[in-house]
């Protein structure tokens, strides 16, 4: 295969040769793409240090910052798709340990070979030293956790149970014992958590129809299950004391009956407290009916506390927002914290446990902030600056915060906030190739048919003159796209494509269309929407409608691309309405809503009426109004979206005559993980669009 740096070479030329003379390219999709992502931010459990992990040009790294500087601790180099995750430091801050290889996709069969060596690509755990020398092996597996003793660390192996291994360090030097099995449970284990005193470890039991919250104390021959019922229970949160768990309990697999349905059909959320020693214990809250009794909480976001003063903390859409709620570990009326037209989204403990950091949109509905809120008391204060964005907060010692920041031109960098004052820790600095000019990306809101406000951002590009315009749609649908770079890799990437687009002279307009988040309980829920009717695609047509009331725009020259849910919405758009869309790239999109939940549970789900519905939603559904070219792009080992989606398509629309240009990546997953293969993927997709609309 070609190397990514020829490739970049190569494609530097074409998009040369595509661009009339007018519009020199200022620079390439790989400068673009070189900046470095930061992630994973998380604090020693002294909170005096940090690590985070670092992402460039697919090679993935540990960094630290402790004593005061901040340093990349591994040095990986090669581009061969294998995921860093879970870094964290051992209590006395001298190791990280961190899994690699296929993260993200413990549920997913073997793990990812996007590469497609000989070898099985197996997920491992390592520890490294902060003093140095090659990474020592701990395991196979995923989800490493370390014993607040630091004497242990467990984790989730390729059987998804749990196994573990002792780690010594002598006199700076570590080792690590055995791995074993530690325990086992029927069906799966995953996200293992530790008492605080590291005596016991609760983990979540996945059993198909039903989850348990299951409870082992080392050296113990049985396993204690908390409070069990016939729900899916998640979310586990240890009191501080650790003698109690709580948890979140959600409707079992019967939910799934409801697919088709108005989701307030469905039983309510609640939350449950047990005994760890016995297991005994029940609900002490359930949400009531009505808005917020759907239990919605944002990705990879822990949604219940158990403070230091013996309060539980949860996230709650009662009032229409996604808020924070204080209530009483034995029950009662939940205590609104973060009240406003706002949501709330990812959230940690201050350093003294009593406090709880979270951001929010607040007085920035398409923004990104950090905030403070006791507890106790309800008071709030903005911990970060106003601009740019903010996310993935840490308190540390000393009353310090650090988050993630970054701008509309300035990457992701670990930032720490103490006594008044900012500054960044670089472990990897941005590349000189970066580009040292980007579009500031211009809000714009517009109204749907129906008379919803749709928010976005324009890029605008340099140049006078009829320009032509692409919208694009964002994934998920759970996202929302920030005027700047993203907190999810994936995003941050396409906020990186916008912006190559816009150089090469298309106006983009990037729509956060309804069922997406930050926009209150009632946007994201839309009725009929996906599935149940596509009342999101109104939103599209919305913003073709505001393009083309832009006296700089040729809407004759108007396309519309995006990755997953955004495919889905670009082939629906193509399929119906392709005297409006010149041109289009579907990334791993959906095209038959019908199949794609059939497999999903594994039956045929709904009622024939409902059946109809979700198929009048799909592209498929229209292809004999389809006229405008595609360029469809998946990898064939897709675990999000099956990769009979796009055969289904692309048989179809040979069979109708509809121009398609097709690329397919063997091996790769629904978000590539090869940098080479991403930066082709996106490279195709511009210079097809770039032919197509004449640009």
């Amino acid at each position: 295969m070609t190397s990514r740096f020829a490739f970049a070479a190569f494609a530097a030329c074409f998009a040369a040769a595509c661009a009339p003379a007018a519009a020199v390219e200022p620079f390439s999709l790989d400068a673009v793409l070189s900046a470095p992502f930061v992630d994973q931010l998380s604090a020693s459990p002294d909170r005096r240090a940090l690590v985070w992990s670092v992402h460039e040009r697919g090679a993935r790294n540990v960094a630290v910052w402790s004593g005061g500087v901040a340093r990349e601790v591994t040095h990986a180099s090669a581009d061969d798709g294998q995921e860093l995750d879970a870094p964290q430091l051992t209590p006395d801050g001298t190791a990280v340990v961190y899994a690699r290889g296929g993260a993200g996709q413990d549920g997913g069969g073997d793990n990812p070979n996007p590469l497609a060596p000989a070898t099985r690509a197996d997920r491992r755990i390592y520890l490294s030293a902060l003093s140095g020398g090659d990474p020592i092996l701990i395991g196979v597996g995923g989800s490493p956790a370390v014993s607040p003793k630091g004497d242990r660390v467990a984790w989730i192996g390729s059987d998804r149970q749990v196994w573990s291994a002792t780690l010594s360090n002598a006199g700076g030097v570590w080792t690590a014992g055995k791995a074993e099995r530690l325990f086992a449970v029927r069906g799966s284990a995953d996200a293992p958590l530790w008492s605080p005193d590291g005596t016991r470890l609760a983990i979540t039991n996945d059993r198909g129809d039903h989850a348990l919250i299951a409870l082992y104390t080392l050296g113990d021959a049985r396993v204690v299950f908390a409070a069990p019922g016939f729900g899916a229970d998640a979310a586990p949160a240890w009191s501080p004391d650790g003698s109690r768990i709580a948890f979140v309990r959600t409707p079992g697999s019967p939910q799934m009956a409801t697919i088709y349905a108005d989701p307030a059909t469905a039983p309510p959320w609640s939350v449950v407290v047990a005994d760890v020693r016995t297991g005994a214990g029940g609900v002490v809250w359930r949400a009531p009916r009505g808005r917020g009794h759907e239990f919605a909480v944002a990705d990879g976001v822990q949604p219940l506390w158990w403070t230091r003063d013996g309060e539980l903390a949860f996230v709650w859409e009662r009032d229409g927002w996604r808020h924070l709620y204080a209530l009483a570990a034995g029950g009662g009326r939940p205590r609104l914290l973060t009240p406003g037209a706002y949501d709330v989204e990812q959230i940690a403990a201050s350093a003294d446990g009593r406090d709880l950091l979270y951001t929010s949109n607040e007085g920035d509905i398409d923004g990104r902030h950090v905030w403070s809120v006791s507890v106790r008391d309800g008071a709030r204060r903005m911990v970060s600056a106003a601009r740019p964005n903010q996310w993935s907060p840490v308190a540390l010692a000393g009353g310090a915060v650090a988050y993630v920041e970054a701008g509309y031109a300035k990457p992701p960098e670990v930032t720490l906030s103490a006594g008044g004052a900012s500054r960044a820790l670089v472990a990897a600095p941005t590349r000189a190739e970066f580009p040292a000019h980007l579009v500031r990306p211009q809000p714009v809101t517009f109204k749907a048919p129906d008379g919803l406000t749709i928010h976005g951002q324009l890029f605008v590009p340099a140049g006078a003159g009829k320009h032509a315009a692409l919208i694009f749609v964002h994934g998920g649908p759970i996202r929302q796209m920030l005027a700047g770079f993203h907190y999810f890799e994936a995003y941050s990437n396409l906020y990186e494509l916008n912006q190559y687009l816009a150089a090469r002279g298309f106006e983009v307009l990037s729509i956060n269309y309804r069922s997406g988040i930050m926009y209150g309980h009632d946007f994201f829920a839309a009725p009929r929407r996906g599935w149940l009717g596509a009342s999101e695609y109104q939103d599209v047509l919305a913003g073709a409608k505001f393009l083309d009331a832009l006296p700089e725009v040729d809407a004759r020259r108007l396309g519309i691309y995006g990755l997953s849910y955004g495919g889905y919405l670009t082939a629906l758009a193509l399929a119906r309405d392709s005297t409006i869309f010149a041109a289009g790239a579907d990334l791993s999109g959906v095209h038959d809503w019908r199949a794609l939940l059939d497999q999903w549970y594994g039956r045929p789900v709904g009622t024939e009426r409902q059946r109809a519905v979700a198929y009048a939603a799909s592209p498929v559904a229209s292809i004999s109004r389809w006229r405008s070219p595609l360029f469809l792009d998946q990898g064939d080992d897709d675990r999000n979206v099956p990769f009979a989606q796009g055969v289904e398509l692309a048989y179809l629309l040979e069979a109708a005559g509809v121009d398609v240009t097709e690329a397919v990546y063997p091996d790769e997953l629904h978000e590539y993980t090869v940098y080479a293969h991403e930066l082709s993927r996106y490279q195709q997709t511009a210079d097809f669009l770039c032919r197509r609309l004449r640009v």
